[in-house]
């Protein structure tokens, strides 16, 4: 073939174009009087939009036309449910969420510079006055499909119902001072998004959701968690103090925090943060365990006891403070016992003794305690216990305990 001729053809290639795009159009026009063969014309009008060699005019037509085909098959399944026909629900609301998805990406190519460097939006009123009447069965098609715990599902239509409060379209409309359902929206959407192992929708949404006043904790929760999902560990410290500051008594952001400074080997801070906690709200037994371990991880056993019965005066079945304060009183009596006079013919020697018993005495009740609210731990307690009741020469406890640990090999 020349060359000439290869210059040719592609020549009457590139002058077709526009009319391939045209014939679309037309073709997508006349389904959609008909309201025929709507989703595959959709299909075609948004392969069409996609084309890099679309024009930007074109684009936003090929869109538009795709929105008005999801307008079609939602009346058709209106219809049905007008006549109290058997409608298909799914599709009823997804035509709208299409409804919503196609127009916002038509208004935002019309938005571009055309050629000539030109923006002029011409169909945003028009999108609009489509869209708008159409907010509330948005909002009911992601209610519709939360309630039935299909989050992946719920989530887009929630996510484009809080979209529509920043989306030029509604620019007017002032949504995020006139909408009263934006707020608790965005909670549904951060809480579809956490429940579907979406982190980008919690993080998304986080602040609005936390504006609706509904556990807003969880929210805070929520965030966390989608950081540690991203690896970002700066964002995930961040959002663990955040929510400390702002909700001290929820359990999970002063755990978190005290096990990441623990694992760092931050025993101050670790003190520091309990201390804190405990000026916030000195009832809550939680502010003293943690207290009770940092002082475990130190070795400083009395303090650790004493941090433990202030734990246990608040919550007398809190069988972490009892096996702190066991483990502690034991580690005391061995240290003691190590360094005990063993010439029986000095008087120390007995003192000594009486010592290292009343240490080993001191284990055995929170030892015991533990046994009692934790029967069906014996990997926890049977060793402290064993070793308790051989030096307090409990025959009969003694050998209980070594027929347990025996059972466990």
């Amino acid at each position: 073939m020349s060359t000439l001729r290869k210059y040719t053809i592609a020549l009457l290639l590139l002058l077709a174009l526009p009319a391939i795009g045209a014939s679309v159009i037309r073709q997508a026009k006349d389904n959609i009087k008909k309201k025929s063969q709507l989703e595959q014309t959709a299909k075609t009008l948004l392969a069409e939009a996609e084309k890099e060699d679309t024009k930007l005019k074109t684009r936003v037509e090929c869109l538009i036309l795709a929105a008005e085909c999801s307008q079609k098959l939602y009346e058709a399944e209106n219809l049905k449910l007008y006549l109290k026909q058997k409608y298909d629900t799914a599709k009823f609301f997804s035509s709208i969420h299409d409804m919503f998805v196609r127009l916002e990406k038509a208004d935002s190519i019309g938005a571009l510079p055309d050629e000539k460097g030109r923006v002029k939006p011409v169909y945003r009123k028009r999108n609009h006055d489509v869209l708008k009447p159409f907010r509330a069965n948005l909002l009911n098609g992601g209610r519709w499909h939360f309630r039935k715990t299909q989050m992946s599902q719920a989530y887009p239509f929630l996510d484009t119902y809080v979209g529509t409060a920043s989306h030029p379209i509604f620019a007017a409309d002032s949504l995020l001072k006139t909408d009263t359902l934006i707020r608790p929206t965005a909670y549904l959407a951060a809480v579809a998004a956490h429940m579907s192992n979406n982190p980008d929708g919690v993080i998304k949404h986080s602040t609005l959701a936390q504006e609706a006043g509904q556990k807003s904790h969880l929210i805070q929760e929520y965030l966390v968690k989608a950081w540690l999902a991203k690896g970002d560990s700066a964002q995930w410290l961040r959002a663990l103090n955040d929510g400390i500051h702002h909700y001290p008594l929820h359990d999970y952001f002063f755990t978190h925090l005290i096990d990441y400074h623990i694992e760092k080997g931050e025993y101050g801070r670790c003190l520091q943060l309990a201390d804190s906690m405990i000026q916030v709200a000195d009832t809550v037994p939680l502010f003293w365990y943690a207290k009770s371990l940092v002082y475990l991880k130190q070795g400083k056993d009395r303090e650790v006891i004493d941090a433990c019965d202030s734990c246990l005066v608040r919550d007398d079945k809190y069988v972490d403070a009892y096996y702190n304060k066991g483990i502690a009183s034991l580690n005391l009596a061995m240290i003691y016992a190590e360094k005990a006079c063993t010439d029986i013919n000095n008087p120390q020697c007995r003192r000594d003794r009486e010592i290292v018993r009343s240490l080993y005495l001191l284990a055995k009740q929170p030892m015991e305690q533990v046994r009692k609210l934790s029967p069906n731990e014996p990997a926890r307690w049977g060793a402290p216990l064993y070793r308790i009741y051989l030096n307090l020469n409990m025959g009969k406890e003694f050998e209980e305990i070594d027929a347990i640990l025996n059972d466990l090999q």
